[in-house]
């Protein structure tokens, strides 16, 4: 009897539990399996895709596929960052609905969906487009979701264009209309200890040459110092050392499209390695540019282990001009400042005094 009564209530308790089971099932969210796609079929279609144009109210970007590669339409076809483009498109066919929001254009702007036609708009308008220039994705990207639960479920409010509605959905895009954010922006990092001599020549004629004589040497020094006259900072000539170093890029365009003015300065850059720079640059349109070739002179090493690392420094500077080769770039300002220094804003007279003693 006993025996009886204990099995009738443990069948009783898995029957509960089973019924809640159910009901707990019944009234939860939806599982990410179970969310639709906001692009249904745009995950078969992803190798179609052949053009992307972001847009933000200041600023916009087109980017082409050309030959299986990614490149950027303003920037003369330069290559982009192919994992950054891989990403916006895997991520946007990854995007799944997880609500419907507001269709009332009055109340866009909270979810930043408004578009790019309303002033002070901070919507991303993204144009995926097949081969033929037909759109694929034309949405209006928002902000994201500020909630405890984006922390471990990211989403954002987009709405596609000419829709009323908009969406909450699933999943995030790493995208910007800036057109520098796109491409690989440390172009090469030659450190200064490994610089021997920079030589500027300008336009006009005027020139100098910084060097060490030697690696060891702690400071570069002006040749052929002008008589009556002196260095007027070290630190300045010093400077010229990091010409090279952690070179950032902002663009670039093609030499065949930007013909280089008759007013540009070269610049003669040679390592202890043997590695040669020779770099041109110049202002236009108030951008600075320059231009940067490599090769190597065996002629300039000082050393037997340098001698030994020449074949390195032959693929170092071959490696460098795979990169470089037939391009303007697009340089930081400081940088600028540097190539296009003049002999004498480096100088200063010896006084009197001390030009008699001499």
């Amino acid at each position: 009897m006993f025996k009886n009564k204990l099995a009738i209530l443990c069948l009783v308790t898995i029957v509960v539990i089973i019924a809640a089971t159910f009901f707990v099932n019944l009234r939860a969210p939806q599982t990410e399996k179970e969310k639709i796609a906001f692009f249904p079929g745009l995950s078969d279609q992803t190798e179609t895709v052949n053009h992307i144009s972001i847009k933000s109210q200041t600023e916009s970007v087109n980017l082409s596929r050309n030959n299986d590669s990614w490149t950027i339409d303003e920037f003369d076809g330069y290559p982009v960052l192919e994992d950054k483009v891989k990403s916006t498109v895997l991520g946007t066919a990854d995007l799944k609905i997880n609500a419907a929001k507001t269709a009332l254009p009055r109340l866009y702007h909270r979810l930043g969906v408004e578009g790019l036609e309303v002033e002070d708009s901070t919507s991303l308008l993204l144009t995926l487009q097949d081969k033929d220039g037909n759109n694929i994705v034309d949405i209006i990207v928002g902000k994201p979701r500020r909630s405890s639960a984006a922390e471990n479920s990211p989403g954002l409010y987009i709405r596609k264009s000419g829709d009323a509605q908009s969406y909450l959905v699933d999943g995030m895009l790493d995208i910007t209309a800036i057109k520098k954010n796109w491409i690989e922006k440390t172009l090469f990092d030659i450190p200064a200890e490994a610089i021997q001599s920079i030589r500027i020549d300008h336009s006009d004629g005027d020139t100098f040459t910084i060097l060490k004589k030697e690696q060891e040497q702690n400071n570069f020094e002006l040749e052929n110092l002008p008589y009556g006259k002196k260095v007027a900072s070290k630190y300045i000539i010093d400077q010229f050392g990091s010409l090279l170093q952690d070179m950032q890029i902002r663009g670039a365009r093609a030499k065949e499209k930007l013909i280089e003015p008759t007013n540009s300065t070269r610049i003669r850059v040679t390592s202890f390695a043997g590695v040669v720079a020779n770099i041109i640059t110049f202002r236009l349109d108030d951008i600075p540019y320059a231009s940067f070739e490599f090769s190597h002179d065996i002629s300039l090493l000082q050393t037997d282990k340098a001698k030994e690392e020449f074949d390195d420094a032959k693929a170092f500077a071959s490696s460098l001009n795979a990169h470089t080769a037939n391009w303007w770039f697009e340089i930081p300002e400081f940088k600028y400042d540097l190539f296009k220094k003049r002999l004498d804003s480096l100088l200063r007279d010896i006084d009197t005094a001390q030009k008699d003693s001499e």
